[in-house]
């Protein structure tokens, strides 16, 4: 009897993305980007673009996947780089 694999199906597991440079940001996520690289809170950036603080945690999220980076230093230096 075949023992089961461990670990995800090939079918369901995610795919790993490469990293996109800036371009690949919307708008929204662009200046949400532009305004924490130059060292915006979570608490300013979401008063500066009228969203609530949960939004720019949600966009901060999907900006760092894109860009494949871990924080807030990382995504000024690839905003910095392009």
């Amino acid at each position: 009897m075949a023992r089961p694999r461990a670990g995800p199906r090939p079918e369901t597991a995610a795919p790993h993305r490469a990293a996109a440079g800036p371009g690949a940001l919307t708008e929204a996520e662009a200046r949400l980007a532009r305004l924490v690289g130059a060292g915006a809170s979570n608490q300013e950036a979401a008063a500066k673009l009228f969203v609530s603080v949960k939004t720019v945690e949600a966009r901060l999220t999907r900006i760092y996947q894109k860009l494949d980076v871990r924080s807030r230093a990382q995504l000024a230096t690839a905003l910095r780089g392009h």
